[in-house]
């Protein structure tokens, strides 16, 4: 995981609150609903990345 994925992850995370909280202040259910689907893409992205860490470490650590 570079710096510009971590970033990008970070900002639909962070746009993806903002349309949650517009949506719940402007009584918008399908921007709310937008919002919180962005959060969670950017979560299952900093999942992924950890896991492909997790898998060139154990690679490294065991010489392949």
């Amino acid at each position: 995981m570079g710096i510009v994925d971590s970033t990008k992850n970070t900002a639909l995370s962070v746009s993806g609150r903002g349309k949650e909280i517009a949506g719940f202040v402007f009584k918008n259910r399908d921007l709310q609903t937008e919002g919180k689907a962005d959060q969670i893409t950017a979560n299952l992205r900093r999942a992924r990345d950890k896991g492909a860490e997790a898998v060139q470490s154990v690679r490294k650590a065991s010489g392949l």
